[in-house]
C-alpha cells in the first residue's frame, strides 16, 4: 500500500503526522489507532484481499496521535497533549481540511482509544460521517481498576522508559486472555514497544485515555451507522456490550468474533463484515467478497 506522509500543523497541538493513500477526491476511509500503537497497526488488515478491494473506492487517511509515530522525538515538557475530546472535535477536522480531502461521507475504523476518538468526531461532525466500524470501543470513563492499571503503566513509562510492567498492561489491553495470545503477534508488539515507541509520549497518550470522559448518554445522538466489534477473548467485551446497549438500535449493530485482537485473529471475517456493513450504507456495491467469488469460480472458469 503506497502512502504519502503528511505533517499537518494544528492550531493548538503542533504537528500531527498523517499517512494518505489514494485519490483525495474520493470518500475518506479514516483510521485512528489505540494506545501502544500507531497507524502501522492497521497495515496487515488493510492489505487483506477483501479490504484492498474495498479500499480502492476510498482515499485512506491514517492519523497518528501526536508523538506516537515510529522514532518520534520526545514531546516538550510544556506540550499540552490533546484530550480525547480535542482529538475528535479539533484535530481530526483540522487534519482533513488541511489535506484537502473530500471530508463529506467519511467512513471510520478505530480501535480502543482510536474508536473512542472517532465517536467524538462523529458526534460533532454528524453530517460528515456515514459510518464507523469501532473495535473494542468503550464510551465510559475508566473504572477504578482500569484507572489504576493505566496510572501505574504511565508512571513506569515516565520513570523507567519501556518496562515489563507497562508492557504487560499493554499486551493485556490489546490481546486479552494471556492463555490464547499468539506468540508471533505478541513478539512483534513487544519489539515495537521497545524499539520504536517513545515511552514519554506513550505515557502521555495512556494518561489521556485514562482521563477520558463518559459520553454514554450522548450515544443516541450519533446519526451515522455504527458497527461495534469485539473479540471473544478480548479484555473489553463487557465494555463494548455496555456501550452498544446505549446506542440507537436502528443505527447500530454488534459483532463478536473469535480471538483477542480481531484484526490479527479473524481478518477475513472482519473484512467480510465490513464489506456488508459498507454495502448497507450504499457503498462499494461492485465489490464481491472472496468467499462469494470462490463460490462462483467454476462458472467463470468454464466460460
Amino acid at each position: 500500500m503506497e502512502e504519502t506522509k503528511e505533517v499537518v500543523k494544528t492550531d493548538k497541538f503542533g504537528d500531527v503526522t498523517v499517512y494518505v493513500s489514494g485519490d483525495r477526491k474520493l470518500r475518506v476511509f479514516l483510521t485512528v489507532h489505540d494506545i501502544g500503537q500507531n497507524h502501522k497497526s492497521f497495515h496487515q488488515f488493510l492489505l487483506h484481499e477483501d479490504m484492498k478491494a474495498i479500499l480502492s473506492k476510498f482515499c485512506i487517511v491514517q492519523i497518528t496521535v501526536p508523538g506516537q509515530e515510529e522514532g518520534a522525538e520526545t514531546l516538550p515538557n510544556d506540550y499540552k497533549f490533546p484530550t480525547m475530546q480535542e482529538m475528535g472535535t479539533e484535530v481530526i477536522p483540522q487534519v482533513l481540511a488541511a489535506l484537502g480531502c473530500k471530508s463529506k461521507d467519511v467512513v471510520g475504523l478505530g480501535v480502543g482509544a482510536g474508536a473512542n476518538i472517532l465517536c467524538r468526531y462523529a458526534m460533532v461532525s454528524a453530517y460528515d460521517v456515514l459510518g464507523l466500524c469501532l473495535l473494542e470501543c468503550s464510551a465510559e470513563s475508566a473504572g477504578f481498576l482500569e484507572w489504576g492499571q493505566e496510572k501505574i503503566a504511565s508512571l513506569q513509562l515516565n520513570m523507567k522508559g519501556m518496562n515489563p510492567t507497562s508492557e504487560s498492561y499493554l499486551i493485556w489491553h490489546h490481546y486479552g486472555n494471556a492463555k490464547h495470545q499468539k506468540l508471533k503477534e505478541v513478539h512483534a508488539f513487544h519489539d515495537n514497544l521497545y524499539k520504536t515507541m517513545n515511552p514519554h509520549n506513550l505515557a502521555c497518550f495512556v494518561e489521556t485515555y485514562m482521563a477520558r470522559t463518559n459520553f454514554m448518554d450522548k450515544l443516541k445522538t450519533m446519526k451515522c451507522r455504527v458497527l461495534m466489534v469485539t473479540g471473544s477473548r478480548s479484555a473489553h467485551v463487557k465494555d463494548v456490550e455496555k456501550t452498544y446497549t446505549a446506542m440507537d438500535r436502528q443505527n447500530s449493530e454488534i459483532l463478536k468474533l473469535d480471538g483477542g485482537d480481531v484484526m490479527d485473529d479473524n481478518p477475513e471475517k472482519l473484512a467480510e463484515s465490513m464489506l456488508f456493513f459498507l454495502q448497507g450504507l450504499g457503498l462499494v456495491a461492485s465489490v464481491v467478497s472472496r468467499k462469494m467469488s470462490r463460490g462462483s469460480s467454476f462458472s467463470r472458469d468454464s466460460l
